[in-house]
């Protein structure tokens, strides 16, 4: 599911239990949240994903928000040079 911006504002006092921070290719990074345990993706008013240039820059985005843990996931291209399965559902996740 998608939240554009203005929406989220009439959460204001909700907690966010979790905000990912889902980096894309290392350059941009797009905001994942949850609400009352549902999963959003954060959009613009276009319902276009918001690309933040920075994990910084998502962080201080929902700095007015209530969130519990905020964590940033990184790509994942190099875990089959490792030796993990293509197929594998383990994502590496950075408390921040």
């Amino acid at each position: 599911m998608h939240m554009n911006t203005g929406e989220l504002k009439s959460h204001k006092h909700d907690p966010i239990s979790l905000l990912e921070i889902v980096s894309m290719e290392g350059r941009y990074y797009m905001a994942r949240f949850y609400l009352d345990g549902v999963g959003y993706i954060l959009t613009d008013t276009h319902d276009h994903v918001v690309m933040f240039t920075g994990a910084c820059a998502v962080r201080d985005f929902f700095h007015d928000y209530q969130v519990e843990t905020t964590e940033v996931i990184p790509p994942t291209g190099t875990d089959e040079m490792i030796g993990m399965p293509v197929t594998s559902t383990e994502t590496m996740r950075v408390p921040l």
